[in-house]
């Protein structure tokens, strides 16, 4: 009888601040809960290649006595693996920001987490299989057409205090760097880098917030907390384009700065809470499609 691989998932420490990392945890704690057995793996970015990044490499491999400490989230099953763990069968995955293939797996799934090229380099190898956040990341002509993989869970630090004195406004570049900025946003609070805690809290004294990053969950938390919650355009042309590669944004969130869009955000808040929800349940869905699709291919 042939026996089950593992997963082992190649991703930086827990950073409660970034999505990326929580995505790729959160996969671990997934698969563990589905019944698979699922590692992570601790990304080491050396600053050379050669045989002195090698040598750094396997001296810092989880277990080595040298390693630096690795950070997890201990309300997750997210274990480190061993360097027993990772065996010819296990099924490695890569996020799109990983060059090549460090661990020289046989099986690689590559997890598009952002549209490869736009902010970093990308370098897939033959024979992987492709999964991706939503349609916003993908690159059809060189994968195909990725398979959705996505898990997300609500902080619940977000919520409506229902303040009686709001006011100003707030907002967010995460990957909207590229943008030009708007006057709205000239003297308003700029969240990028704060804790959950502190944004849950300007989002319930301010009454606007504005998000250059198309592809955020802080927009529905914003709108989650009462905000005006409002995206600006610069990838899409219009709202329908805009939904169909990000449909969590349907509801609560104006896109663009129209009377007819921040009409349509504050009328359809209330259902912003119901869609993350549904979007929570779905996402497990991914997982246990992943799993089956992933067992087909390497299993």
């Amino acid at each position: 009888m042939t026996e089950r691989p593992n997963y082992i998932v190649y991703a930086p420490a827990f950073d409660p601040d970034s999505g990326g990392s929580i995505f790729l945890h959160e996969l671990v704690n997934t698969l563990n809960g589905l019944g698979e057995q699922a590692f992570l793996w601790p990304w080491r970015r050396l600053p050379a290649s050669g045989l002195r990044a090698e040598v750094l490499s396997r001296l810092r491999l989880p277990g080595s006595r040298w390693a630096r400490p690795y950070g997890t989230n201990p309300a997750l099953d997210t274990p480190v693996a061993r360097p027993a763990d990772f065996t010819q069968s296990s099924i490695v995955v890569y996020p799109e920001v990983t060059l090549g293939n460090p661990m020289q797996a046989r099986n690689v799934a590559r997890w598009l987490l952002y549209k490869p090229g736009v902010e970093n380099p990308y370098e897939f190898t033959e024979g992987e299989m492709f999964f991706r956040a939503g349609s916003i990341c993908d690159i059809p002509e060189i994968t195909g057409g990725a398979t959705d993989l996505f898990m997300w869970r609500r902080n619940p630090v977000y919520h409506n205090q229902n303040r009686p004195d709001r006011s100003g406004a707030c907002y967010i570049v995460r990957k909207g760097a590229h943008k030009d900025r708007i006057p709205e946003t000239e003297n308003a609070i700029q969240i990028d880098g704060l804790s959950h805690e502190e944004i849950a809290d300007i989002f319930n004294r301010c009454d606007t917030f504005y998000s250059y990053d198309e592809a955020t969950f802080y927009s529905q938390y914003a709108a989650i907390c009462g905000c005006q919650s409002v995206v600006i355009p610069g990838i899409y042309a219009s709202r329908a384009e805009w939904n169909e590669n990000h449909a969590p944004g349907r509801y609560g969130i104006a896109y663009g700065t129209s009377p007819a869009e921040l009409e349509h955000a504050k009328a359809t808040r209330h259902l912003v809470a119901d869609l993350l929800q549904e979007q929570e349940d779905r996402g497990r869905r991914t997982v246990e499609n992943f799993v089956e699709l992933t067992r087909e291919r390497f299993g």
